[in-house]
């Protein structure tokens, strides 16, 4: 599989001559199997030259995945010449969203107002497929999809071809909140050292992988101020990289506030931190190779399948703290959940054992019983032995952390919180948990 890079930039373009050698334009990423089956990974604005590329050869067919539809991973659709060429077949992959499906999302940028042919008027035959969390085949490759953390509903992708696998893992922040191993980057780190259930599965997402793409806007000095956007600093990408025995590991999604001399010195800590594990900074124009191998689990999976969104899914919310509840409570039901809420564990637990619902959210220190208390109790309940519990505290420690996992807790959430990642983490939860039902 050859795998070229097209657009390696993040949230905004950055043209310039201070960009020009890593390149300026948003995520587009080109991968080419053995058998001729076209992958792209995301359409920013690297997708337009790509496109002028690919339709020199006539009509095209190829398979587009969508990471997420924030603009600087979808701009470049409407300007990806196969789109406007007949005969063309275009299959588009991404994630539902939390205001819109993802047909819409996709779509909305290019209504009469922004652009002057609508989605449904293009020559190309486009197939939009709507994504959860699953595995799929496509011809001979196989493609897993996993949750991102991130402040909307963002897919990573995961393919496998013959024996070798790529991961695309882009837009995806370190689920325990705190700047990442702070003063630490060059110790010896483990798995034993991942605490938060959520990096122990994005650790496993990326395992054994010959190739990860991965989200590296940030050093651990510049996260402080910006924890809660949904992004990786190089120290996070590579310790997982590292954890999970990847054998090469890709800088992507430069910050646009980043010049080359920036992307540069990024590129040298990571590699002094990685190891013997091979690290590059993902440029426009750069082209790499995923070698093929004999596989003896080369079976094919099926097709895939729209995700089920539990779009009325009852939310039982417990904090002491009436600003939380609210904001909670607003933002939740304007999503179009039912919001129950509570001001302390003994409310909570009673709650949670007369009435269904599909997520508990609990806060750790509130009156009468704790949170941590709460959930014990809550996971003796056989029905409520699979609903998600989602942990929401200011106690950062890692013993804090360990101690919620031990309880049984699905996931773990800092305050203050970052309002779009709740709801996009929320969001993961429900479709997670509605597929383990349908299964």
């Amino acid at each position: 599989m050859r795998i070229r890079f097209w657009g390696v930039r993040g949230s905004i373009a950055a043209p310039g001559p201070e960009t020009a050698r890593y390149g300026g334009n948003t995520p587009c990423v080109e991968a080419r199997a053995d058998d001729g089956t076209l992958l792209i990974f995301d359409c920013g604005t690297g997708a337009r030259k790509l496109g002028i590329a690919l339709a020199r050869g006539g009509p095209v067919r190829a398979h587009l995945f969508i990471s997420h539809t924030h603009v600087d991973h979808i701009q470049g659709l409407p300007f990806f010449l196969p789109a406007f060429v007949p005969g063309s077949h275009l299959t588009v992959y991404g994630p539902a969203g939390i205001d819109r499906s993802f047909p819409s999302a996709l779509g909305g940028q290019m209504d009469y107002a922004y652009f002057p042919v609508p989605m449904d008027q293009l020559p190309a035959q486009v197939e939009i497929v709507e994504l959860g969390e699953g595995e799929f085949g496509i011809g001979s490759l196989r493609i897993r999809t996993q949750f991102m953390n991130h402040t909307a509903p963002t897919l990573g992708y995961r393919v496998t071809t013959g024996g070798g696998t790529l991961v695309y893992a882009t837009d995806h922040e370190a689920h325990e909140g705190a700047t990442w191993r702070p003063g630490h980057a060059n110790e010896t780190f483990d798995e034993a050292d991942l605490l938060h259930a959520g990096d122990q599965r994005h650790a496993a997402f990326l395992r054994d992988a010959d190739i990860v793409i991965h989200d590296s806007q940030y050093h651990a000095g510049d996260y402080p101020a910006k924890a809660g956007w949904g992004h990786s600093t190089i120290e996070y990408a590579v310790d997982m990289a590292r954890v999970a025995n990847a054998k090469r590991l890709v800088l992507f999604h430069h910050d646009p506030n980043r010049d080359d001399a920036g992307v540069d010195a990024l590129a040298r800590a990571a590699r002094a931190q990685a190891g013997d594990m091979d690290v590059i900074a993902a440029a426009e124009g750069d082209e790499i190779v995923l070698w093929e191998r004999a596989s003896d689990d080369a079976t094919e999976a099926e097709g895939p399948h729209a995700p089920r969104i539990q779009t009325r899914a009852r939310i039982l919310v417990a904090d002491d703290d009436p600003a939380i509840l609210q904001v909670l409570d607003t933002v939740l039901s304007g999503d179009g959940y039912q919001v129950i809420t509570a001001v302390d564990g003994v409310m909570a637990v009673e709650l949670a054992r007369s009435d269904g619902f599909d997520l508990i959210l609990l806060d750790v220190q509130m009156p009468r019983l704790d949170g941590l208390a709460a959930a014990r109790q809550l996971r003796k309940e056989a029905r409520l032995h699979d609903v998600p519990i989602v942990m929401l505290t200011a106690r950062t420690s890692d013993r804090d952390i360990e101690a919620a996992f031990a309880e049984g807790v699905t996931d773990y959430i800092t305050k203050p919180f970052a309002v779009a990642q709740m709801r996009a983490r929320v969001r993961s939860w429900l479709s997670r948990s509605a597929e383990v039902h349908e299964r």
